[in-house]
């Protein structure tokens, strides 16, 4: 397997004398889809940016495929656990965002129901129907933020004086709000 040794041959020129260690020769169609792959999959899983993974299915599908046939015409079996192990890094970075994404699902279902329970137990539904009625007058004024700025704050905390809120995690909860039914501008 992988042992750390780099692989040692005989020169051409120099036959005789010492072996030479020869680096490693990939064809620049596979190097590019290494550096691809390493660049905006797996370093962006790495370091849990996993909105920044891209969601392109073509392109996900170019890569494993090319990843697949490099497996597949390689003989040494040192190098096909390493195109084994890039396209399990593939895989394992969309499968990251996947994930990532169905978390932040669920955690506006649970921010729902935590809404429905409170609603519940703080009686909001109940009326009184004859009630003891003194003199006097208060005024209350509730401010609702859209769903989609309410949620986002819970979600990530109120974003910096000045900074605004993120383009990117706004153009998410529209997307998860619009699906599971609820408008994001109500």
């Amino acid at each position: 397997m992988l042992s750390g040794r780099s692989s040692t041959c005989k020169s051409i020129i120099n036959p005789v004398g010492e072996g030479s260690t020869m680096p490693l020769q990939f064809n620049p169609g596979l190097l590019k889809v290494l550096s691809r792959i390493e660049n905006n999959y797996v370093e962006k899983m790495a370091q849990r940016k996993h909105l920044e993974i891209p969601d392109s299915l073509p392109d996900y599908l170019f890569l494993n495929d090319s990843m697949l046939n490099a497996i597949g015409k390689e003989r040494n079996t040192n190098l096909k656990l390493l195109f084994q192990t890039v396209r399990d890094g593939l895989e394992g970075a969309i499968n990251s965002k996947i994930c990532h994404i169905r978390g932040i699902e669920l955690e506006l279902q649970v921010l729902g129901l935590n809404k429905t329970i409170e609603d519940i137990l703080s009686g909001k539904n109940e009326v009184t129907a004859i009630g003891d009625v003194c003199g006097g007058l208060s005024v209350n004024k509730t401010v609702k933020l859209k769903p989609l700025y309410s949620n986002y704050i819970y979600l990530y905390g109120m974003p910096a004086f000045g900074v605004g809120f993120d383009p990117v995690k706004l153009s998410l909860l529209v997307t998860i709000l619009q699906k599971n039914g609820i408008n994001p501008y109500a």
